[in-house]
């Protein structure tokens, strides 16, 4: 999995610089599943090396990750289980506003700054929205977002070292969080 991933990433990089191998897998963990915060990386990437390697590096590891994305959900969403939340009147709701557009929805949301793209992903599963228009709505999307990231990466020219820091600070609250709510659960 995630190692094979940064093994991928070493070959493709040919250096022993952490930052330039570690992309790829971090820019697939940051859009699997897992909700880790990784927007950071891409700006300190840019800081050492190039803008338009790291944007094609960041887009084709997230398309190559929502093949995964849609087959787990796709077998979440299935299950008996979770019938409520299929059925729930929210949810009915946001099909019928996201079959009126859906790869402009996916391409918009995978753009956005601020608006999660989580919750597209379930749409898209849940509508049966063909896999190759979910992944060209993933691609224009997500490079937008990056060319985006990585410009600001260029303008603001912050030391790695701190876009790191505060990815750790970041990383860390979250898992606060989760670590406090699954003790909630418990």
């Amino acid at each position: 999995g995630l190692s094979g991933a940064c093994g991928v990433g070493w070959l493709l990089a040919g250096t022993d610089n952490p930052l330039q191998w570690a992309l790829i897998p971090f820019t697939m963990l940051g859009n699997s599943l897992a909700m880790v915060p990784y927007d950071w990386y891409l700006p300190a990437y840019v800081q050492v090396h190039d803008a338009a390697a790291g944007v094609v590096i960041a887009t084709l590891a997230n398309v190559v990750i929502e093949f995964w994305n849609m087959d787990v959900l796709a077998r979440i969403l299935s299950r008996q289980g979770t019938a409520g939340f299929r059925q729930h009147r929210i949810t009915t709701r946001l099909l019928h506003w996201y079959r009126k557009a859906p790869w402009w929805t996916l391409t918009l949301a995978g753009c956005a700054p601020i608006v999660p793209f989580y919750p597209c992903r379930f749409l898209a599963t849940l509508a049966r929205y063909p896999m190759w228009r979910y992944q060209s709505a993933v691609l224009v999307g997500r490079s937008i977002r990056y060319v985006g990231l990585a410009g600001l990466g260029l303008v603001l020219p912050i030391p790695p070292v701190t876009y790191f820091i505060l990815g750790a600070i970041a990383l860390t609250y979250f898992l606060s969080k989760y670590v406090a709510h699954r003790r909630q659960v418990a």
